[in-house]
């Protein structure tokens, strides 16, 4: 019995042993759950960003560039063959080498090697030439100097041009960026969007989100993130609210009047950034009065643009006094005189072009004509930016005897009254991205019919600076462009406009980029996601 009964202690001894154990082992596998997100790493958790912007993606084909805030969807999908370094230079891209043999005329792009498409397609030369076929960049205007598109052997491609232009710097633009074959059926219809970016299209549910997982084969450093969820938020407020609530993890563009709010309140970063983007009017020169330059120049002398910094942008962005080069583009000229507000001078101005006030109603008028004039505004992204900036428009024009008359349309709306020439002012954003790049005055005749305006000598000196590639030659000609812009203003430029992105505090690695309109996510992880 006492043997019996050993043998049985000994066996409840090594079972609660056992049970101990058990309890210590889950005990040491919970405390590794709740200290293992100090950073969480693709093999640790998932790592799943969610971005609130502005506008969906309405269009994934290369022959229509998308509205707003989807290019930067584009931009994590598809790449182009040359990008922009941080400080606005040429870097390779999907090419890693080029070079034109007869100043300007051809370029021959070497391809990199060993990259493929989402959907396992090698990226090669003829993939390329499939992108910029003629269908493809015939509807843009900036690549119409295409004659034709050849691939010389699998990893090189060659640009025959009908005049020479500096094309490496066109084709940083997003607009263009190289697409699979794959994209479209035997019928050429466009069948889903297939890049070579770092992140792979999965799915869109129109007018509410967009999903992009990571590309496991990308050829460049691969990211940390696993998915990407664009949310469609069109309302600003929605947005920043979105964020402080942790709907989201970043939002882009957020409104001037938020940033000193946001950068106070704990848990969001906010990033900065001086980029291309501009602020500017744009005047009909070919009616009356605009189509009077002396009118125009009064416009220039009339604004202070650096109140509209202050007030309307509280001191986010560069007052562009007419400069039509963000200061950080290559061959802004930094010496150029530029305006100054100086109401007395723009009312003598219209004195000079026959407006006086004749009745003493405090409105110039001109054969019995009161000068009033219509500033078109879009309903789009810009609109409440936009919104502000003409309210002070409209004060400052009155003090010297114009009356501004301010209307809010759809983009397609003003598409229209542009295209027909049935318009006053238009106030605009963007336009000019990157240098040398002087297409982007969009007052050349040729380029852009509907400009609004028309000079030979300005149609001349552009072509020449577009088609050197002397950097020398290239900024004396930029330089005399601008100088051109601003004696003659077939527009007004007010701001160069600041980037301004907000995300939580558990987005790591995050660098912002003057380069637009990318949203360089390399480096991006998110830490204690969970918390």
């Amino acid at each position: 019995m006492d043997k019996k009964l050993n043998i049985m202690l000994l066996l409840l001894a090594l079972l609660a042993v056992i049970s101990a154990s058990a309890c210590i082992g889950e005990e040491k596998s919970g405390a590794a759950k709740s200290t293992g997100s100090e950073k969480a790493g693709p093999e640790q958790a998932l790592q799943e960003l969610v971005v609130g912007i502005s506008t969906d993606v309405n269009n994934w084909n290369i022959e229509l560039f998308p509205d707003g805030d989807g290019r930067f969807v584009w931009s994590q999908v598809y790449e182009t063959l040359v990008r922009l370094d941080p400080d606005l230079q040429l870097k390779p891209g999907l090419a890693t080498s080029w070079e034109t043999p007869d100043k300007g005329k051809t370029w021959v792009f070497h391809l990199r090697e060993g990259v493929a498409f989402h959907d396992g397609t090698p990226f090669n030369a003829d993939a390329v030439v499939f992108s910029y076929k003629e269908n493809s960049y015939s509807r843009q205007a900036m690549l119409r100097a295409i004659d034709h598109v050849e691939a010389l052997n699998a990893s090189t491609v060659k640009f025959v041009l009908k005049k020479p232009m500096s094309l490496p710097f066109y084709l940083t633009h997003i607009a263009w960026p190289v697409m699979s074959p794959t994209c479209v059926d035997k019928e050429g219809k466009f069948i889903k969007p297939i890049g070579t970016g770092s992140f792979k299209f999965e799915k869109q549910v129109k007018g509410q989100e967009i999903e992009l997982v990571r590309n496991e084969e990308y050829w460049g450093n691969k990211s940390e993130l696993t998915k990407v969820t664009f949310k469609v938020i069109p309302e600003v407020s929605t947005r920043v609210m979105a964020l402080e609530t942790g709907e989201v993890d970043m939002i882009l563009k957020v409104p001037e009047y938020d940033v000193i709010r946001l950068e106070k309140e704990q848990g969001i970063n906010v990033y900065k950034k001086h980029t291309t983007f501009t602020d500017f009017l744009q005047f009909n020169c070919k009616k009356s009065p605009f189509d009077d330059k002396k009118v125009r120049q009064s416009i220039a002398y009339a604004v202070d643009t650096d109140q509209i910094v202050k007030t309307v942008l509280n001191g986010i962005g560069t007052p562009a006094k007419g400069r039509p080069y963000s200061p950080i583009m290559l061959y802004s000229n930094p010496g150029l005189k530029v305006y100054s507000p100086d109401p007395e001078k723009a009312r003598a101005l219209l004195a000079e072009a026959g407006w006086k006030d004749t009745d003493g109603d405090g409105v110039l008028d001109k054969n019995g004509k009161p000068l009033q004039v219509k500033l078109l505004v879009g309903k789009g992204e810009w609109a409440d930016r936009h919104n502000q900036i003409s309210q002070v428009l409209q004060a400052e024009l009155k003090k010297v005897g114009i009356v501004l008359e301010i209307q809010t349309l759809e983009g397609g709306a003003i598409s229209s009254l542009e295209n027909s020439g049935d318009f006053d002012i238009i106030l605009r954003s963007g336009y000019y991205v990157w240098g040398p790049y002087p297409k982007h005055f969009f007052i050349h005749t040729s380029m852009c019919p509907n400009s609004h305006y028309s000079n030979e000598s300005y149609d001349k000196l552009e072509d020449e600076a577009d088609s050197t590639i002397d950097p020398e030659k290239q900024k004396e000609l930029y330089y005399a462009l601008q100088d051109f812009v601003i004696e003659e203003v077939p527009a007004f430029y007010l701001v160069h406009e600041e980037k301004v992105i907000a995300a939580s505090s558990s987005v790591r690695g995050y660098t912002i980029s003057a380069e637009d309109p990318w949203l360089n996510l390399e480096g991006v992880y998110l830490d204690n996601k969970s918390e």
